[in-house]
């Protein structure tokens, strides 16, 4: 048996163990009526200890990551960027092995894979292509519209496909009574319509999506990762309102855990390869960092027909 000398040692936890009995007997004695006790050294050796603890499965969950129980794939060779150890050498590696997660939808006719970062477009098109070959994958641009007072508020949001959606309460609280009446929500529409319609024409050279591919679907919405979440909130958001009787599944590399269980009172299923309680950089969880490798460029350089060239990946 190999001793991890990063585990906390048992002897700490039975010193623990008998200065909590002991604490729990002193308090019986006190509300006994008997003489008062000072609990100041007790209470402070059990508060340094559970702080370490915490401390140490905060490093270790930082340093390793944690999967909750779930297949668990093998670390690369190499670093990330970020120094820690990497578990994707790139993100079409990321998406491969995603795709393995994924075959209960392979050649599925209704399935539709859309990503919604760059970097979510590498890992897409690798699932795309392993479930099968006549699986579509499109680039779907989502973009919040922020509330003029509130920029972090999010009174809509507009997508690639050229829909809309609007939540009515939110605009309400703003003293936006009618949408279609507000000349300033009207405008930022436009604005950010034209901004989507731009980068969504990048794809491909601009292959339209239309409503009728996205309605009564399995929606895979994918991206490299989540960690804040609020771009695949967005989309989930988005996509609920708009293709209501789609079945959505969002479908990522790494997931924070806590965000995991959050998505999936959302949709129809939430899948990914590595879910840790501690996520920070995105980009920490691939050997190449926010750079993309050689393959992950040849395959941004034709699905954006050279206009990735330049951009590397976020960094989150």
């Amino acid at each position: 048996m190999i001793e991890d000398k990063n585990s906390p040692d048992c002897s700490t936890f039975e010193e623990v163990r008998k200065i909590v009995d002991k604490t729990k007997k002193d308090i019986a004695s006190t509300l006994k009526g008997g003489p008062p006790v000072d609990f100041t050294k007790e209470y402070l050796v059990i508060i340094l200890f559970f702080v370490s603890l915490f401390t140490f499965i905060y490093q270790y969950n930082s340093q390793q990551g944690v999967d909750s129980g779930r297949d668990r794939r093998q670390a690369v060779p190499g670093n990330s960027s970020s120094g820690r150890r990497a578990v994707f050498s790139d993100r079409i590696h990321a998406g491969q092995q995603l795709a393995g997660n994924l075959q209960q939808f392979a050649n599925d006719p209704s399935v539709v894979v859309l990503s919604i970062s760059r970097g979510g477009a590498v890992v897409g098109s690798a699932v795309a292509s392993a479930l099968g070959p006549t699986t579509p994958h499109f680039y779907y641009v989502v973009r919040g519209i922020p509330s003029a007072n509130i920029p972090r508020l999010s009174l809509g949001s507009v997508a690639g496909d050229g829909s809309v959606r609007i939540d009515t309460a939110l605009a309400k609280s703003v003293d936006i009574e009618t949408p279609s009446g507000s000349s300033w929500l009207m405008q930022s529409i436009e604005m950010i319509d034209l901004e989507v319609c731009r980068e969504q024409m990048q794809f491909y050279g601009g292959m339209p999506i239309l409503s009728e591919m996205l309605q009564n679907k399995t929606l895979v919405v994918v991206d490299d990762g989540i960690e804040s979440g609020d771009i695949m909130r967005e989309a989930i958001m988005h996509l609920r309102h708009c293709y209501g009787e789609s079945k959505i599944v969002v479908a990522v590399p790494v997931c924070l855990a806590d965000l995991r269980r959050q998505l999936q009172r959302h949709v129809s299923l939430v899948v990914d390869v590595v879910s840790p309680v501690f996520v920070g950089s995105i980009a920490r969880w691939y050997a190449t960092g926010v750079v993309p490798s050689v393959a992950e460029q040849h395959a941004l350089d034709a699905m954006f027909d050279g206009a990735g060239a330049d951009s590397g990946f976020d960094a989150e």
